[in-house]
């Protein structure tokens, strides 16, 4: 005997059987939305991931330029200050690049809270 539930997403989820005792495999919309699942919470760690790493390369950049007449042993500076480097078109660009990032993991993060979930079509 097949024990079926209500899923989340509206399709019926059948989870075990009484004969054997073991969990059958989810099939149709509960298996798309496990992958979609997966596929979102991935996406939300690489974004989170760039950001990170873009906003780690912008603070080490505006640090040199903040820190450059303390640091003596380091290569020779551009001369910018730390707020020049901040307003450079490169670190703009990525500054820009890190937002986006950030956008994209708001997005994903919301997909993966409860009861927010809207079908893609």
């Amino acid at each position: 005997m097949t024990t079926k539930t209500a899923a989340s997403n509206g399709s019926t989820d059948t989870t075990t059987t009484e004969a054997t005792g073991q969990e059958e495999k989810r099939t149709g919309m509960a298996k798309v939305r496990e992958a979609e699942t997966y596929h979102t919470a991935s996406i939300l760690h690489d974004a989170v991931f760039e950001a990170e790493r873009l906003c780690t390369a912008l603070q080490h950049a505006v640090s040199d330029a903040y820190f450059q007449d303390i640091r003596k042993d380091q290569e020779p500076s551009t001369g910018l200050t730390a707020t020049q480097t901040a307003e450079s078109p490169q670190m703009q660009a990525k500054l820009q690049d890190a937002v986006n990032c950030l956008h994209a993991a708001e997005e994903h993060a919301r997909r993966l809270l409860v009861n927010t979930y809207e079908p893609p079509f």
